[in-house]
């Protein structure tokens, strides 16, 4: 059965219908592992009360061979009516465009919701670190736009704005630009406000840098409407700082588009632990945050950890909070006994286990509280 809504949001049926794209790469493997991992879970939290019926949808390579388009009218359909999908990792399109940001466009996944966080015995360059438990939210379909200096356009741009705005650009120049809006910026803000109240968390910090004080405006007219709710704003700088010295301090943080990025890989390059989702007013995709790893295929070695808590993210989404806790509680256990995946050995004496051996090793981990 699929999800319907009504005045009080999403209802959840007990045979539950959920959408997965299987993806390119590694995306066969690591969606194996992580339907494996869920519908364990689902079996020991509700002892077969609940259960997803796993509906495939063909986006990418799988979708040009059958209907000769990558992002065929029929799969988007499918994804509307599943309402939340498990997307696997996708190749980049033939002409280089990203059908990742071309799909949240295209189905309004305004929301982007990424977790990034320690688990024992992974090697981190900050020691504070090991403290990390942050969840970052950021407008998932702002505008980046670059127009270089050898494009003829470019010099069009250039004496606009010279001519218009009173700007000196030299002409040599090229020109980035990156945009925020206003109606999304205050959608997003109520959509964290959700995710608060769902996941319990202790506040909300709003991130934001000189060059985009308008940011911080739109957040502080939606906050100021929820007063049951704890938030600060932070320049960016200071969070830095901040989070440096005490990771922990900070749970649910909104980064406005010029420096979300900027903080997210500067977090990723010491603890690589990283999952989330994209979410709209009508769907969500829960995603495996990683390449496709072409050169990976087929040799079982892929890396399913960050699919496999997306995955829990998605439990925890729906309501289904014993199955998510019993995923992640089988998760740190599985790090602790040093049964991990390639990408988090760092100190040449742990062996990694192949990607279908980490979702038995979680497996054999579970405990129902």
């Amino acid at each position: 059965m699929n999800i319907e809504f009504n005045d009080d949001g999403m209802k959840i049926p007990d045979n539950l219908s959920i959408g997965y794209i299987e993806g390119e790469g590694i995306g066969p493997e690591i969606t194996s592992a992580m339907i494996k991992v869920i519908n364990s879970s689902i079996e020991l939290a509700y002892s077969g009360d609940k259960f997803i019926e796993w509906m495939k949808i063909l986006v990418g390579k799988d979708a040009y061979e059958k209907y000769n388009k990558y992002m065929p009218d029929e799969s988007i359909e499918e994804i509307k009516k599943y309402v939340i999908t498990m997307k696997s990792t996708l190749n980049l399109l033939p002409d280089k465009d990203d059908i990742n940001t071309l799909l949240r466009r295209k189905l309004g996944l305004y929301t982007n919701i990424r977790i990034v966080k320690y688990l024992p015995g992974i090697n981190v360059n900050i020691e504070s670190f090991n403290k990390i438990n942050i969840t970052i939210i950021r407008d998932s379909v702002n505008g980046s736009y670059s127009f270089y200096h050898s494009l003829e356009n470019t010099k069009d741009l250039i004496k606009y704005i010279s001519e218009n705005y009173d700007i000196n650009i030299n002409e040599d120049s090229s020109i980035a630009m990156i945009t925020q809006s206003k109606f999304r910026t205050k959608k997003i803000i109520k959509k964290i406000i959700d995710f608060y109240r769902i996941n319990k968390n202790r506040k909300i910090t709003v991130v934001y840098s000189d060059l985009n004080p308008e940011f911080l405006d739109w957040c502080r007219e939606e906050l100021k409407k929820s007063h049951d709710v704890p938030y600060e704003y932070l320049k960016f700088n200071d969070f830095i700082k901040k989070l440096i010295n005490n990771p922990e301090d900070f749970d649910l943080v909104f980064l406005d588009n010029i420096i979300n990025r900027t903080v997210i890989n500067y977090i990723i390059n010491i603890v690589n632990v990283e999952y989330g989702c994209s979410i709209g007013d009508q769907c969500a995709f829960f995603e495996a945050v990683q390449s496709s790893s072409p050169g990976e295929e087929g040799y079982d070695i892929a890396d399913p950890l960050s699919f496999i808590l997306s995955g829990s993210l998605m439990l925890r989404y729906i309501g289904w909070n014993e199955a998510s806790k019993i995923i992640d509680n089988a998760i740190k256990q599985t790090f602790i006994d040093n049964k991990i995946p390639k990408d988090y050995v760092g100190n040449g004496k742990t062996v990694p286990v192949k990607c279908s051996q980490f979702a038995d090793e979680i497996i054999k981990r579970m405990k129902k509280e």
